[in-house]
């Protein structure tokens, strides 16, 4: 079958049923949220036939060229040669390119995608761990020192704050370090944002320490992203905004926790680990080199 390349976009009317099928087969979202919040950001490889998506692949180009991808190929679909085909697909338009590198997420790290990746020379670069915490029944109170104190999220206030800082935290990271504003306010237009469920701990003079965003939806409760700032590491900020979130989506009546974090942040690992948390599943990248 031949794969065609079209605008992301393109894709919509049919993404979110292709996506909802893959992720019931196979447990694990097939595209990130980055991907679902920015179609319009990407290019959509498709192969379809009798008016059927079979098999979809999205990608992008990072900013040092490396074109990065996620692909998918329908339950319905599967064992015909169509991921190969897809990632030939993207092999060529990289090569088009002259990009650096092509590097591919697999979600849920399922063995078909192992398979494909080995076979066509790419490494496996990058561990991506969901975490989950069954809430325990009580959830000990965070505790502060004099004038500090957990509030709500205010955009007019805090968004400009919370990007800096959010850069700082994740300086190091290739996705959530390069939130702007625009993302910000993508990510707040979703229906499951609620301000109060966005936690900032801020010192007595009103500057923000740190910060813990939940994402709370029917499905899960989620521990979207935590961070503390560089100044204020090693005095415990972590732990209590942790314990306020926990304590919120105790509130939301969930009796779950999860949340996502690199393999290699060995330090938030740790702490993840020391509260109770266990693997749910895990997400890997693949890169091979031009």
């Amino acid at each position: 079958m031949t794969v065609k390349a079209v605008h992301g976009e393109l894709v919509r009317p049919r993404f979110t049923e292709f996506a909802e099928a893959v992720a019931l087969a196979d447990g694990a979202a097939p595209f990130n949220e980055d991907t679902t919040l920015n179609l319009a950001d990407r290019t959509a490889h498709l192969i379809e036939a009798e008016g059927e998506l079979r098999a979809l692949a999205l990608s992008h180009a990072l900013e040092d060229g490396t074109i990065e991808a996620e692909l998918a190929v329908h339950p319905q679909w599967r064992a015909q040669g169509l991921g190969a085909e897809l990632l030939g697909a993207l092999q060529d338009a990289a090569a088009a390119a002259d990009a650096p590198a092509l590097q591919l997420w697999a979600h849920g790290n399922h063995p078909g995608g192992r398979q494909l990746a080995g076979a066509a020379g790419f490494a496996l670069v990058r561990t991506l761990y969901q975490l989950e915490l069954p809430l325990p029944e009580t959830i000990e109170a965070p505790e502060f020192r004099e004038g500090e104190r957990i509030r709500p999220f205010d955009r007019e206030r805090d968004g400009a704050a919370w990007v800096e800082l959010n850069a700082k935290v994740f300086a190091d990271h290739p996705e959530q370090g390069r939130l702007g504003l625009d993302d910000l306010d993508a990510r707040i237009a979703q229906d499951w944002f609620d301000a109060a469920d966005f936690l900032v701990l801020e010192s007595a003079g009103g500057e923000m320490l740190g910060y813990n965003w939940l994402k709370i939806t029917p499905e899960e409760a989620e521990i979207y992203v935590i961070g503390v700032a560089e100044k204020a590491a090693g005095r415990g900020y972590g732990t209590a905004l942790m314990q306020a979130g926990l304590a919120r989506i105790r509130e939301h009546g969930a009796g779950c926790a999860v949340l996502y974090v690199d393999g290699e942040n060995e330090r938030a690992v740790a702490l993840y680990r020391r509260l109770g948390f266990v693997d749910r599943t895990v997400d890997v990248q693949y890169r091979r080199a031009r």
